[in-house]
């Protein structure tokens, strides 16, 4: 019961947050009219957080903290999870969301998998210039129980230029 209401409020974090980033995405960055501003689009996108995201990395970040050694330095153990989670985690993750994101927003197939053939790697190597130095701070500094938070914080950055790019 106490794992579930841990899934539970990161989820609602991580589905607040995302909520958040796409709002702003939305209405500062795509320059939405508040009239114009897709509630739908924002609540897809919580929705997913909620669901996927919030489980999904908490249940890998739990995965992290068992398997790499604890008798490593800080650091090490930092850096080690870093490039677990950038080499092992990121590369389908970043694949699925590519997937889900426009899915829920009703895109047809083919255009999803057109557009993922396109994006993708492009996707991932802007991944790149954030997240490894983010991961490591997390890794690294950051509490277990404030990892998921600390990269959503990280994400509404991420999400931003996510949604723009999943949802052109």
């Amino acid at each position: 019961e106490m794992a579930l209401r841990a899934y539970l409020s990161e989820g609602l974090q991580v589905a607040a947050i995302m909520g958040v980033g796409d709002s702003i995405a939305q209405l500062l960055i795509e320059k939405k009219e508040l009239n114009d501003w897709d509630v739908g689009r924002t609540a897809r996108f919580t929705a997913l957080g909620l669901v996927v995201v919030g489980p999904v990395l908490r249940t890998w970040y739990m995965a992290l903290e068992r398997r790499v050694p604890k008798d490593y330095t800080t650091r090490r153990r930092g850096i080690t999870k870093m490039l677990l989670d950038q080499g092992v985690f990121a590369p389908p993750f970043t694949l699925v969301m590519s997937y889900l994101v426009p899915k829920i927003n009703g895109e047809p197939e083919e255009q999803i998998r057109k557009r993922i053939h396109e994006d993708y790697f492009h996707l991932l190597s802007r991944s790149y210039m954030l997240w490894p130095a983010a991961q490591f701070i997390n890794f690294t500094y950051v509490p277990l129980s404030y990892q998921v938070l600390y990269v959503q914080c990280i994400a509404v950055i991420w999400n931003c230029y996510l949604s723009v790019m999943l949802n052109k």
